[in-house]
């Protein structure tokens, strides 16, 4: 890349999230190839997890712009400071709002990226609210990512592969980051003894992330002859937690189950597990299962078509009924820990980095789309006008494949097919 090319990347806190670890992930290999990213956050504080500290050292600024009344004034001030070749936005049908703010200011390029697949149920107000941020989404973005054909599905438009400037951008993992060690011995530290099963989940405190789930599961393994412990790692929440150990005091395994809370050396731990347990119900790419696939963990997932998109280009995955019954879960738990003890990670390592999983893949992509934005200056109308269409089926004149459908890079062509 020639000259250097400003990122303003927005996400909606700063956790240990998915988007948040990818997205610190590839930062290094964007700044090598002169990205400079600089990173909003919509709420008033600089939260936990990596990618604040990441932005900094690659040169980026961190800007706490809060949700509130004063919140488009304080962006629009910022756009105009930083003048960014590219707003990326990780916020699903809010993006609509902030990239229509971006053309404002004159941005060349717009960046929707959808991380989930948003399949609940919305009530009226909720649905007016994504048709109004939908339309100014589709006026104003020049890019419209997913990280999964599902996410795009269900979260953007079931016809979004009409739209050329879709595409699929599938999450990369750094497993050099996954292989680093862990400070602890797992067994060693929730008490585990020679023969008992451990489980492991990964995931923030939310409802979504249903992490009660792992007692009752415990206790069908219990019924199955098989003593096992969970063991939860990720940010956690009060009610959520307590929902957590009230679940295992009423299963009798309060001794059994284990928050952690956040941990730096996910990769290590996972590393050490018997096998993954994922019982999320909703989830676009869901990192819990790629990083213990890569590893050669089996995993245990609930089924999304995320999760099925990961099971079809990687082994390791048993996929459960959404809502299956606690003894299913166990049943499935154990044929999972049978594929980790005969899997090998060097083998798992192998695979994964040959599969369209790789980071250098997603990389790849990011790049492709920035390069664009920098080198061909963008002249916008007024959000609504069109002008953001008309850029977008020009695509193909500055360098998009002719079906923006498709993954930007050879490792991913085809993808989209999936789900």
């Amino acid at each position: 890349m020639s000259g250097e090319c400003r990122v303003l990347r927005v996400v909606g806190e700063l956790n240990f999230g998915g988007t948040e670890m990818r997205t610190a992930e590839l930062l290094p290999r964007l700044s090598a190839a002169g990205v400079r990213v600089h990173l909003v956050t919509l709420d008033d504080r600089v939260g936990p997890g990596p990618l604040a500290g990441v932005v900094a050292r690659h040169g980026g600024s961190i800007h706490p712009i809060p949700l509130d009344l004063r919140f488009v004034t304080r962006f629009l001030r910022l756009l105009r400071r930083l003048r960014p070749d590219v707003v990326h936005v990780d916020c699903a049908n809010f993006s609509g709002v902030l990239l229509a703010l971006a053309a404002l200011c004159g941005v060349r390029g717009r960046v929707a990226h959808f991380r989930g697949d948003d399949n609940q149920h919305r009530n009226l107000r909720r649905r007016v609210y994504r048709w109004i941020c939908k339309r100014l989404l589709r006026a104003t973005a020049t890019d419209i990512l997913g990280v999964s054909p599902s996410s795009l599905t269900f979260a953007y438009d079931p016809r979004w592969r009409d739209d050329p400037r879709c595409q699929v951008v599938l999450n990369g993992l750094d497993l050099d980051r996954l292989r680093r060690p862990a400070q602890d011995d797992l067994r060693e530290l929730i008490g585990a003894r020679p023969g008992e099963l451990v489980c492991v989940s990964v995931g923030r405190a939310s409802p979504e992330k249903r992490r009660w789930l792992l007692p009752p599961i415990l206790a069908a393994l219990r019924a199955r002859g098989v003593q096992a412990h969970a063991v939860l790692i990720g940010p956690g929440d009060d009610t959520d937690d307590e929902r957590v150990r009230v679940a295992a005091a009423a299963a009798g395994l309060a001794e059994r189950v284990h928050l952690l809370g956040p941990r730096d050396d996910v990769g290590g731990l996972l590393s050490q597990a018997d096998v993954v347990v994922h019982p999320s119900c909703l989830e676009g790419l869901p990192g819990g299962v790629l990083e213990p696939v890569a590893l050669g963990v089996g995993t245990v997932a609930a089924d999304l078509p995320g999760v099925r998109f990961i099971a079809e280009h990687l082994p390791g995955v048993s996929i459960v009924d959404t809502d299956a019954a606690p003894q299913a879960w166990a049943s499935a738990v154990c044929a999972a820990a049978s594929y980790t003890g005969q899997t090998s990670a060097s083998t798992a390592a192998e695979r994964f980095a040959r599969s369209v999983f790789a980071i250098d893949t997603a990389a790849t992509t990011h790049l492709t789309i920035y390069r664009r934005a920098s080198a061909h200056p963008y002249h916008p109308g007024p959000p609504g006008s069109g002008a953001g269409r008309e850029a977008a089926r020009n695509g193909e004149r500055d360098g998009r494949p002719d079906n923006g459908a498709h993954p930007a890079t050879t490792a991913g062509r085809g993808v989209d097919r999936a789900g």
